[in-house]
């Protein structure tokens, strides 16, 4: 039985707080309506850049960053696998997969990355297992 994609967020990239990168998992904010967007959490997706053809693999976070001070807004990062380009000002279609778990305060950076890495580990073997449209691939091909 296949799952479908449970959204597409579109949006154009624009610079955050320079936090990922410093964690080792640099992430594209995506400037959005905020009213559309899914539960705060942690997802697997699959992410598209500007109208190229490629597709490539991704860890989401939509929320506020709970682990940081301050009042923040909801926000997307998407944190693409094994990519490093300049991204700013392009846009990103993110087909979010699936929920892997919900947005968490962590008490220190060293357990936030700790699950960061955790997070995009589980995130990259679901998606291994899975188009471009969430529908599961059969390890035969058939």
């Amino acid at each position: 039985m296949s799952t479908p994609p449970l959204t597409t967020i579109v949006g154009v990239v624009v610079p955050g707080d320079g936090r990922g990168r410093e964690l080792g998992f640099p992430t594209a904010n995506l400037a959005l309506d905020h009213s559309d967007l899914p539960a705060d959490g942690i997802y697997a997706a699959w992410t598209r850049i500007d109208d190229d053809p490629e597709v490539w693999q991704a860890s989401v976070s939509v929320g506020t960053n709970p682990t940081f001070a301050g009042d923040r807004e909801r926000r997307v990062e998407v944190h693409l696998h094994d990519v490093n380009l300049d991204l700013y000002g392009r846009t990103l279609a993110v087909t979010l997969v699936a929920h892997m778990r919900p947005t968490l305060h962590f008490e220190g950076i060293d357990a936030l990355v700790s699950q960061s890495e955790a997070d995009v580990s589980r995130c990259r073997r679901l998606l291994a297992d899975r188009d471009q449209g969430g529908e599961r691939v059969s390890p035969t091909g058939g």
